[in-house]
C-alpha cells in the first residue's frame, strides 16, 4: 500500500501463492466521501502478473510525482505507468541484462532509477541497473553493486543492502547526478529495513537507522562520516515464515521529515527510538506479532 498525494495504491495477491493479483486505486482517499476501488488499466490484457510496484515518495523538494513503475513475475520488463490516469504508458525491456527485477528505488538527482535484479537461474546475484528516467532507458549497471537499493529524501544518498555478504554500501550523489565509488559498512544484523532521518548535528545531512531481522540490535549509521552505532535489546523480531507478505520481516518507520523518534516491531513489542541521541526511548509491550507501522500526525 502506498499514498500518492490524495490516492491510495493497494496491491492484493487474490491468495497466498499470488495466483490472483490485482493493483488498484483509490481516489480523493483523504475525502469524506463513499470511497470505491478503480482498476489500474491492464498490461498485455492480464492483471495476473502483478508482483510490485514503486512510486517514488514525494519531499519537500518533488511534491508532484507523474509515473510509476509496475513489476511482473518472471519479467525481464518494467511497466511505466501514469499514475494519474492509472492508464499504461510504455515496457521498459531489461531483457538485454537478464534482470528481473525486484526492487527499485529513485533519486531526483539526475533522475535515475536503481533496480535490484533476482538471481538469476544459478542463484547468481547481478548488479543492480541505472536507468534514466527521462529517456526510460538503461544507461549502465551500478558497479558490482548488487542488493536492494534505499534512497535518502533529499536524493543524496544510495544505500544498498546485500544481505548475502552482510554489507551495506553507501554512495553519494551529487547534485549533478554523479555517482561516487561506495563505501562500505560490513555488518552481520541481516538488515532487514532501513529508515532515513535527518542529522540533528550537521545540516544538510542524513542518518540510516537499519532493523534486524535475525537478531535483537539495530543499526546506527551516520552517512556523512560513516560512523556506527549499535542499538541493543530491542527481542526477536517476527519470524520470516510468520510474515510471508515481504522479506521485511521487521520493518524501521521514522515519523516524518523533521520527527525525533522511529519506530520498529519485536514478535511481542514496539519499540521507540530516539534518532537525536540514536538509542532505544521506550518499549511498548503486549503488540502480538505486529510489523505494520504508521505515523500518523495532526494536521
Amino acid at each position: 500500500m502506498t499514498n500518492l498525494t490524495d490516492q491510495v495504491w493497494l496491491l492484493s495477491w487474490g491468495d497466498m501463492e499470488k495466483n490472483f493479483p490485482t493493483l488498484q486505486v483509490i481516489n480523493q482517499a483523504s475525502g469524506r466521501i463513499s470511497h470505491h476501488t478503480v482498476h489500474t488499466q491492464p498490461v498485455g490484457r492480464r492483471f495476473d502478473r502483478v508482483d510490485d510496484f514503486f512510486i517514488p515518495a514525494s519531499s519537500l523538494i518533488i511534491n508532484h510525482i507523474r509515473f510509476g513503475l509496475i513489476l511482473h513475475r518472471n519479467e525481464p520488463v518494467l511497466h511505466k505507468i501514469d499514475l494519474e490516469t492509472t492508464s499504461y504508458v510504455k515496457n521498459i525491456s531489461l531483457r538485454e541484462y537478464n534482470c528481473i527485477p525486484k526492487s527499485v528505488a529513485y533519486t531526483h538527482l539526475g533522475g535515475y532509477y536503481f533496480v535490484n535484479c533476482r538471481p538469476d537461474s544459478t542463484g547468481a546475484t547481478q548488479p543492480q541497473l541505472i536507468l534514466d528516467s527521462v529517456t526510460d532507458s538503461v544507461i549502465s549497471q551500478n558497479r558490482d553493486i548488487t542488493g536492494t537499493p534505499y534512497v535518502s529524501p533529499d536524493g543524496h544518498y544510495l544505500v544498498t543492502v546485500d544481505d548475502g555478504d552482510g554489507l551495506m554500501r553507501i554512495q553519494i550523489i551529487s547534485e549533478r547526478g554523479e555517482i561516487q565509488e561506495p563505501f562500505d559498512i560490513h555488518t552481520n544484523l541481516h538488515l532487514s529495513d532501513l529508515a532515513f532521518q535527518r542529522s540533528f548535528t550537521e545540516v544538510h545531512q542524513y542518518n540510516v537507522f537499519g532493523s534486524s531481522g535475525r537478531q535483537t540490535d539495530a543499526l546506527f549509521v551516520e552517512l556523512s562520516t560513516g560512523k556506527v552505532k549499535m542499538i541493543k535489546s530491542l527481542k526477536e523480531a517476527t519470524k520470516s515464515f510468520q510474515w510471508p507478505w515481504s522479506s521485511k520481516n521487521r520493518v524501521m518507520v521514522g515519523s516524518e521529515l523533521f520527527g525525533q523518534y522511529l519506530m520498529t516491531p519485536s514478535r511481542e513489542s514496539l519499540f521507540i527510538l530516539d534518532g537525536r541521541l540514536s538509542k532505544l526511548n521506550c518499549e511498548i509491550t503486549d503488540v502480538l506479532k505486529g510489523n505494520v507501522v504508521v505515523w500518523v500526525g495532526e494536521s
